[in-house]
C-alpha cells in the first residue's frame, strides 16, 4: 500500500514540484519514498533515487515518478519504489495489493521470469513484460498505479475494477500531473482553487459524490474504477481513457439454491484467505453486523491458531450501539476487543482534519466512526484491516432492496408478493429509510418539499442541477440498481472514505466483499436468493450457516457504523460553530444563500416542523467547510 504521484510535462518540470507532491501524502507510506526521472527518448534511462529528495542530474526532465510507501509484503528494501524492469525499459509506481500475486508468480516462473523480491510490485512489473495491458485481466485486488513503458515512449495507468484505490490527474499547459490525492494535483497545478457547481450540485441534492470522471474541483478529473488510461509522450498530450472491465447482470444464472449457496461460500471464503495474506499484522473492522462478523468468523476458520484483534466504534447511546453483538462473535472467536468512542465533542474537534484528508465535503458524521476505528489500529500497531465495505450493494441489504422487490412482485403479478409483504413488515426494518435516501426516487413533486437544493442553494447552483434518475435508474430492476450502487450511487463514496480515513493514519483497508468474482457471481443470482422472506443478504446468511452465530446471522437490524447524526449537529451548532453558517461569513456564498442557510440552521435549533433533515443540513455546512479548508472559490 502506498502514495503515488507523476508529471509529464513536454516542456519539462521543477523536480522539486513532484518531491512536495510525493512527500505532502507521507501519511500514505511511512516505510519510505522514492523518485524517478527521465529525459525523452527511448534510449533515456530513469535515474531513480529511493529514500533521499536529491535532484536529478537532468534539470528539467519530461517524466517524474514518485512513490510513498507503506511495506505490507517484503518489508526489505527490494519493495522500494519506484520499481524498474531489469532492462531499465520499465517503471512502475504503484498503490494497492494484487492479492493473488502468488499464483501469478508462479506462472510467470513457468514462463521463465526470475524475481528479485517477494513483493506484488515486481509480479505487476512483469506481468506487464509478459502480457502488455492484457495483464489486468489477470489480477485480482485493489490497486492504482502509473507504469512508464520506455520503448513505446508511454505512460500506462490504472485503477481496480471498483475503483478501491484512488487515481487523480488533471492535464493542462502541456503538462499531465496525476497522485492518488487531490491536493497533491491542485499543489502541482499551482492555480486558484474553483469549485465544480455540477458536483456540488449533486451533492447537496442527493448527497452523489465520486459517481462521475468529474470531483468538486474544476480542472481535476479521476479514473473510474475498472479503467486504464495510457498517455504517449508527444504532442499533444492526449490521454486514452478505456474501460477493460464491466460488470455484467445478465444473464440471470440458471442455478439452484443449494448450488448457488455452496458457490458463494467457496468464494467468500477464497476472498478472505486471499486478503488475510500479509508481513504485518491484520486485523478486523467490526461493527457487529452480518457482513463483519462473517469476515471474523471465516478469517478465524482459515487461521484458528490466530488471536485477531478487532475494531469497534461504540456509543453509550444503546440506539447505536452494538457491543452485545461484538461480544458474541469476538468470544466465539477468540478474538481481541478494541473499543474507541467517537462523541459530538470530538467530531468538531476533528472535523477540519477529515475534511482535509477526505478532499470534498463530508456527507455524513459516520465517516467519523470509521476514522476513529482507524486511528485505534494504528495506535495497536495493525497496519491492515479487514473490512465488510461492499455487502450491502452486491447482497441487497440496504432497506430500499426490500422496497424494490416488493415493487416488482407487485408489478408481475407475483403470488410470492403478499408473503413476502408480510415477512418484511415483521421483520421491523421498514422504518429506518431516512427521508434523505428516500427523497432521491420520489416524484420531483413530493421531492421538492425536502430539496436542499431547493432551499439553501443560490440560482448559480440550481440552474446546474442534474436530475439524479439518470444513475438511480428509476425503472431499473434489481441487478441493475446493484450495479448503480457498486458503481454510482453508494460504494464509490464510501471506498473513497475508507481509503483517506485508513491512510491518514497509514492503514491498508481490505475489503473481501468487493472480490470481483464474489460480486459477479452476487449480482447475477435471482433476486430471490439475496432477498427471500423477509431477509435481506439471504445467499450469505445461509452461507455461513455454521461458522457464524445465529445471534448475528439471523439479525435483522443494521446499524454499521452508524452516528447520532442529528444529535451532533444540534450541539455542534449550538457550542461555537455558528461560524459555519453565520451570513456574514459564508465562502460559498456564490452557491449557498447565507440568509437561507441561516434560517435552516435556526429553525433545525428550534426543531420547528418543517425543517430540513440533519443529512441535508449537514452536507450545506459541510460545502462550507470544505471551502474553507482548501481554499476553494
Amino acid at each position: 500500500m502506498c502514495g503515488i504521484a507523476g508529471i509529464v510535462a513536454l516542456d519539462g518540470f521543477d523536480p522539486r514540484t513532484l518531491i512536495a507532491m510525493t512527500q505532502m501524502i507521507a501519511y500514505r507510506g511511512p516505510s519510505g519514498y522514492g523518485f524517478a526521472y527521465s529525459l525523452p527518448g527511448p534510449a533515456s534511462s530513469m535515474e531513480v533515487h529511493h529514500n533521499d529528495e536529491q535532484l536529478p542530474a537532468v534539470a528539467r526532465p519530461v517524466l517524474g515518478l514518485g512513490n510513498r510507501r507503506l511495506a505490507i509484503l517484503d518489508l526489505s528494501p527490494s519493495g522500494n519504489q519506484p520499481m524498474q524492469s531489469d532492462d531499465g525499459s520499465l517503471c512502475v509506481t504503484y498503490n494497492g495489493e494484487i492479492y493473488n500475486y502468488k499464483e501469478i508468480r508462479l506462472e510467470l516462473e513457468r514462463l521463465g521470469h526470475r524475481f528479485h523480491s517477494a513483493t506484488d510490485t515486481e509480479v505487476l512489473l512483469r506481468s506487464y513484460q509478459q502480457w502488455g495491458e492484457e495483464c489486468l485481466d489477470r489480477f485480482n485486488g485493489m490497486l492504482s498505479f502509473a507504469l512508464w513503458d520506455r520503448s513505446a515512449q508511454k505512460l500506462f495507468c490504472a485503477r481496480d475494477r471498483f475503483g478501491v484505490k484512488p487515481f487523480y490527474f488533471s492535464l493542462a499547459d502541456r503538462t499531465f500531473v496525476f497522485g492518488s490525492e487531490i491536493k497533491q494535483v491542485l499543489a502541482a497545478l499551482g492555480k486558484k482553487r474553483v469549485a465544480n457547481p455540477r458536483v456540488l450540485s449533486d451533492f447537496l441534492e442527493w448527497g452523489l459524490q465520486d459517481h462521475l470522471e468529474e470531483t468538486s474541483f474544476e480542472g481535476v478529473s479521476q479514473l473510474l474504477g475498472g479503467h486504464s488510461l495510457s498517455l504517449h509522450l508527444r504532442e499533444p498530450l492526449r490521454p486514452a481513457i478505456r474501460c477493460y472491465w464491466e460488470l455484467k447482470v445478465e444473464p440471470e444464472l440458471q442455478v439452484t439454491r443449494e448450488d448457488a449457496v455452496d458457490e458463494f461460500r467457496s468464494r467468500f471464503a477464497e476472498a478472505v484467505k486471499l486478503r488475510l495474506r500479509s508481513d504485518v499484522p491484520v486485523g478486523v473492522s467490526l461493527s457487529g453486523g452480518v457482513d463483519s462478523s462473517a469476515i471474523l468468523c471465516e478469517a478465524k476458520r482459515l487461521s484458528p491458531a490466530s488471536t485477531f484483534q478487532t475494531f469497534s466504534a461504540c456509543f453509550e447511546d444503546s440506539r447505536f450501539d452494538e457491543r452485545s453483538y461484538i461480544s458474541t462473535v469476538t468470544t466465539v472467536t477468540n478474538s481481541a476487543r478494541r473499543w474507541t468512542f467517537p462523541d459530538s465533542e470530538s467530531f468538531w474537534k476533528n472535523l477540519e482534519t477529515i475534511v482535509y484528508h477526505q478532499d470534498e465535503p463530508v456527507g455524513g458524521t459516520s465517516v467519523f466512526a470509521q476514522w476513529n476505528v482507524m486511528q485505534e489500529a494504528r495506535n495497536h500497531g495493525v497496519p491492515v484491516m479487514l473490512g465488510g465495505q461492499g455487502g450491502d450493494e452486491a447482497l441487497c441489504g440496504y432497506r430500499k432492496y426490500y422496497f424494490f422487490y416488493l415493487w416488482h412482485l407487485l408489478r408481475k403479478a407475483d403470488p410470492r408478493f403478499l408473503r413476502e409483504t408480510v415477512l418484511f413488515a415483521q421483520s421491523g426494518t421498514s422504518s429506518y429509510w431516512t427521508v434523505g435516501t428516500a427523497s432521491r426516487y420520489l416524484p420531483a413533486l413530493f421531492r421538492n418539499r425536502v430539496s436542499a437544493l431547493r432551499r439553501l442553494a443560490t440560482p448559480a447552483l440550481r440552474n446546474v442541477s442534474r436530475n439524479s434518475q439518470q444513475w438511480i435508474g428509476a425503472g431499473a430492476n434489481i441487478a441493475e440498481r446493484q450495479k448503480s450502487d457498486l458503481l454510482k450511487i453508494s460504494l464509490p463514496k464510501l471506498l473513497r472514505h475508507e481509503d483517506r480515513n485508513s491512510m491518514a493514519h497509514s492503514v491498508e483497508s481490505r475489503l473481501p466483499f468487493l472480490d470481483y468474482r464474489l460480486v459477479e457471481l452476487a449480482v447475477r443470482c435471482p433476486d430471490s436468493f439475496k432477498l427471500h422472506d423477509g431477509w435481506s443478504k439471504w445467499l450469505l446468511r445461509e452461507a455461513v450457516a455454521g461458522t457464524l452465530p445465529d445471534e448475528i446471522r439471523l439479525r435483522k437490524s443494521k446499524l454499521g457504523f452508524t452516528t447520532p447524526e442529528a444529535e451532533w449537529l444540534h450541539k455542534g451548532l449550538r457550542n461555537g460553530h455558528r461560524h459555519l453558517w453565520h451570513s456574514e461569513e459564508v465562502r460559498m456564498d456564490k452557491y449557498l444563500d447565507a440568509k437561507s442557510l441561516a434560517l435552516e440552521c435556526a429553525r433545525f435549533l428550534e426543531g420547528g416542523a418543517g425543517s430540513l433533515p440533519a443529512e441535508m443540513l449537514f452536507r450545506a455546512l459541510s460545502i462550507e467547510m470544505w471551502a474553507r479548508v482548501h481554499q476553494v472559490s
